[in-house]
């Protein structure tokens, strides 16, 4: 057969109508077809640009689904004009399993938190962080920020906070016990104190903040104004405290650093705090009492004179210590162990890490195999770096120092 002789029978059969177009996939032969949605069952929603630009790296908003109770932030719908049966019907279908595990969600957040407190709280939820946050608006230098974005704010701060850690000394994902971080951020001390028992098991009727760290990773607190009178010092509170949570989510355990390495467990969040804003302001009274500064709030000159002075605490004596044990001076001085450790090698912290969370080893072997120091070579090479590298000077604003050349 020619083909001209071909497409002379395929007209004919389309003139008799013998010849049917493909239908759209889902749809049965024979329906009429919808112009509006193109026969695909489904139409655009229109969804405000900012809006959408607003919750980009969030998994999920309570805000954002409030807001949006028809679609929750789908960008689609049933076409509500659509003239195929088959397609609509598919299209509904679709669309309510779209939204059911958005509904599910909100309502497992509004049971989980909301019901204990008692009051309205806002929920986001991020690649590694899940929050709860009743702040009102917060000013940021001279800009009022509404709750709305300053939720999206610190979940992207939280996030920067983890890539940051994680790229000084190394880890990955397959590094972490792949829990995700719940922080809840209250304005009132009496709200925190409803929520903490029920996610820590245990009291906040003293403190600041609360934890659970291990198999499960919970930080409870609120906005005390003897510790956060602004967005920085809110900032670099949380920087402290989810550190903690960050350094801790490696294995399956429950506060094994804050008890076995205490020096490790405060040394790491106090290097966070100066790498990111300077002097440390904070530690909750469940790591050692109320905050106060050994000496000064200078702390890099603190310690060069109590070594130059020989007057420095026994590094054996502090590497026995929980978190909570830890005086105001010896805050200071694991601080400078572990600025002295990430200065020699910030990737050999991870096998450090790694060796405590495990076999929970000697401080000795920790060293010996992660660094090949023994206790006295670490002790020397401390004592020297102190020695050369601290200034006694104040230091103003973050400050990050070079590695070893």
């Amino acid at each position: 057969m020619t083909p001209s002789s071909m497409g002379s029978i395929f007209r004919l059969a389309l003139a008799l109508g013998l010849f049917v177009w493909p239908a759209p996939a889902g749809a049965r032969q024979g329906e009429p077809l919808c112009g509006d949605c193109q026969s695909t069952g489904r139409v655009p929603r229109e969804l405000d640009a900012e809006a959408v630009a607003l919750e980009q790296g969030a998994l999920l908003c309570s805000i954002a689904l409030d807001q949006d109770p028809e679609g929750l932030g789908l960008d689609w719908k049933p076409c509500p004009k659509c003239v195929r049966p088959s397609a609509k019907q598919k299209a509904v279908e679709e669309f309510e399993a779209a939204l059911l595990p958005k509904r599910a969600w909100l309502k497992a957040r509004r049971e989980a938190v909301d019901a204990v407190v008692k009051s309205p709280v806002d929920h986001l939820e991020t690649e590694h962080f899940v929050l709860a946050w009743d702040l009102p608006r917060i000013k940021i230098d001279r800009k009022i920020v509404d709750r709305h974005r300053a939720l999206h704010l610190y979940a992207r701060r939280l996030e920067d906070l983890r890539t940051r850690i994680f790229e000084q000394i190394g880890l990955t994902d397959a590094d972490t016990n792949g829990v995700k971080h719940h922080v809840y951020m209250f304005e009132r001390h009496k709200t925190a104190i409803a929520m903490a028992p029920v996610v820590t098991g245990r009291s906040l009727v003293k403190d600041t903040k609360i934890s659970l760290l291990g198999i499960e990773s919970h930080m409870v607190s609120w906005d005390n104004p003897q510790v956060i009178t602004n967005d920085e010092e809110r900032h670099q509170f949380l920087v402290h405290a989810v550190s903690h949570h960050i350094h801790d989510g490696l294995e399956d355990r429950r506060h094994w650093l804050f008890q076995r390495y205490g020096w490790v467990y405060e040394g790491l969040a106090h290097f966070q705090e100066i790498r990111d804003f300077g002097p440390p302001i904070a530690w909750c009274s469940a790591e050692g009492g109320a905050f106060s500064n050994w000496q000064s709030a200078t702390w890099e000159a603190n310690v060069k004179k109590a070594v130059k002075a020989k007057e420095q605490p026994v590094f054996q004596e502090v590497i026995r210590k929980s978190a909570g044990s830890l005086s105001p001076m010896e805050h200071q001085f694991a601080w400078s162990y572990i600025d002295y450790l990430m200065w020699l090698d910030p990737h050999a912290m991870k096998r450090a890490l790694e060796l405590m969370i495990g076999p929970q080893k000697d401080v000795r072997d920790v060293l010996k195999e992660a660094y090949g120091l023994s206790v006295g070579q670490f002790v020397d090479g401390w004592t020297a770096f102190v020695l050369e590298e601290y200034k006694t000077r104040s230091r103003k604003g973050p400050y990050q120092r070079p590695p070893r050349s």
